[in-house]
């Protein structure tokens, strides 16, 4: 069965570092932001937030810190 998940992405440039990709993905109608701070980490997120609870295996990821706000991320 098809499912469709919305989500609010946005994208943050650094001015400095222009063509780095990062931002936060936000799930609607109700989630918390979750920032990511490359491509990588966006992949593993949408990953995470469209897969039903328990299929996404934390085994080959591992946690990193930004924002204060914990992400996970591919190896």
């Amino acid at each position: 069965m098809r499912v469709v998940h919305t989500f609010i992405l946005r994208l943050l440039v650094d001015s400095a570092e222009p063509q780095a990709l990062r931002g936060e993905l936000r799930p609607v109608p109700e989630g918390e932001a979750q920032p990511f701070t490359n491509e990588q980490a966006l992949l593993a997120l949408l990953r995470r937030l469209a897969s039903p609870p328990g299929e996404y295996p934390m085994t080959d990821e591992k946690w990193i810190e930004n924002h204060s706000k914990p992400e996970r991320r591919e190896k």
